[in-house]
């Protein structure tokens, strides 16, 4: 009876106290679906030169379309990462397609290759990262979850 008892007042104990208190950076609220463009992991991609063939690291960034919605562009951002770089190889890039009007050429290009395979509406524009280049916050927590 007196074990009963000593468990009951343990219990009421482990009850009655508070719960840890959060740290005061932690934040707890849901991750919201919110950015203004979708980041792919960088892609090796090969790059025909007089020597054979040489790999650069290329960063692609999808701008989300004004009609659209972060969700649908965020469900298919993964199956892109691997269509782009098909796209890449097809097409035999050099350095010089990454350099001014050669580059808006194939961002545009690239963006007709994404409307083709998805929805025309879910992404606006393409651009080309460069290796050091900031990414804003909440376009850092989209990319984040849509790979």
């Amino acid at each position: 009876m007196m074990k009963m008892i000593a468990y009951m007042v343990g219990f009421v104990a482990l009850l009655s106290t508070a719960p840890p208190a959060l740290a005061q950076d932690e934040d707890l609220r849901p991750r919201a679906l919110v950015g203004r463009y979708i980041q792919l992991d960088p892609i090796m991609v090969p790059f025909q030169t007089a020597r054979g063939i040489r790999y650069e690291i290329v960063t692609v960034r999808m701008v989300i379309g004004e009609n659209s919605t972060a969700k649908y562009a965020c469900y298919v951002a993964p199956m892109l990462h691997e269509q782009i770089m098909f796209f890449l190889w097809e097409r035999g890039v050099t350095t010089a397609d990454f350099e001014g009007d050669r580059k808006v050429e194939l961002a545009n290009k690239m963006l007709t290759f994404i409307s083709d395979m998805t929805d025309e509406r879910y992404y606006e524009a393409i651009e080309f990262a460069g290796g050091y280049e900031e990414i804003d916050e909440d376009s850092d927590n989209l990319s984040s979850l849509c790979r």
